[in-house]
């Protein structure tokens, strides 16, 4: 199943009150570009989450962006710990403090704003856990996004697939005509030989021998048979790619550059006028199916 290049994914797991989402974006882009954001917490297992994207993935650009919810997934902070008080330093600055007043006879009382700022009086306890519990989150939650990216990238690749099949379907039809009218052409540009030998000859007899050379060499120059015979395969092909590869959008570029060049040189052979209406009209079509391929993965 064809995939388009372009896609959203969203994961999100919740455990012992965290909560721990991840997003994945991807856009058009000629190689394999990856971009990751992480929590700090998580910065460490950068190449574990980048891995799990990459495998999934052959083209485009993609942006990873894991953030916390925060206890309880409320706040959307990050779980760095919990603040607390110090009972003991408080304790020892408020003895100090008193001993201070009686020995000079001070005034005055210790308030709360005074006690809160002197130093080391609240403390982050950091939260400590196994690393394996974070790596294991960090993968759960960046594979539930990338497969739900994918899934939309596969959903946009079958209408890719529709459209471009039936695009092909359309340029056959036209090489098909192209084909019908190659031998009409040739023996009404014979006609028009004969008609002014004739005209110059002025009554005088014919030459057919040298008439018969004529016309094969003409013959030879305008025959598009090879190439059309080629585009066609071409087309084949592009089905067949569309329906049994996984991921060929690499392919499919290639293979309009050949289908270009079949359809160019059967223009160039071709000054009749219902031939290049049918040449103008394939050319279109490449075109739009160029503009289509290269949203493919």
């Amino acid at each position: 199943m064809i995939r388009s290049m372009t896609g959203y994914g969203r994961g999100e797991v919740v455990v012992d009150g965290l909560r721990l989402a991840a997003e994945v974006r991807s856009v058009n882009h000629r190689f394999c570009e990856l971009s990751a954001r992480l929590p700090r917490t998580l910065g460490i297992y950068e190449h574990e989450a980048r891995k799990i994207v990459q495998e999934r993935s052959v083209r485009g650009k993609i942006n990873l962006v894991v953030t916390w919810g925060g206890e309880e997934g409320e706040d959307g902070r990050e779980p760095t710990g919990t603040l607390t008080l110090d009972e003991r330093a408080a304790d020892r600055y408020m003895e100090l403090l008193k001993a201070l007043q009686r020995k000079y006879g001070l005034s005055g009382t210790v308030d709360v704003a005074t006690l809160t700022s002197l130093p080391n009086l609240f403390v982050w306890s950091e939260m400590r856990r196994d690393p394996e519990f974070y790596l294991g989150i960090l993968r759960e939650v960046v594979s539930a996004a990338t497969e739900d990216m994918i899934r939309m990238k596969e959903t946009e690749g079958a209408a890719l697939r529709a459209d471009l099949e039936a695009r092909v379907e359309g340029i056959r039809a036209r090489v098909a005509r192209v084909r019908e009218r190659a031998p009409l052409r040739v023996r009404e540009t014979a006609d028009r030989l004969r008609e002014r030998i004739r005209h110059l000859l002025d009554g005088g007899e014919l030459p057919e021998e040298r008439l018969a050379q004529e016309v094969a060499m003409m013959a030879d120059r305008l025959d598009a048979t090879e190439e059309c015979v080629r585009l066609e395969a071409h087309c084949d092909h592009f089905k067949k790619l569309l329906s049994e590869e996984a991921t060929p959008g690499r392919k499919l570029g290639f293979l309009l550059q050949e289908m270009n060049r079949e359809i160019n040189t059967i223009g160039s052979k071709s000054a009749d006028v219902p031939i290049i209406e049918q040449v103008v009209d394939v050319k279109e079509e490449l075109e739009r199916i160029r503009e289509q391929v290269q949203n493919i993965e």
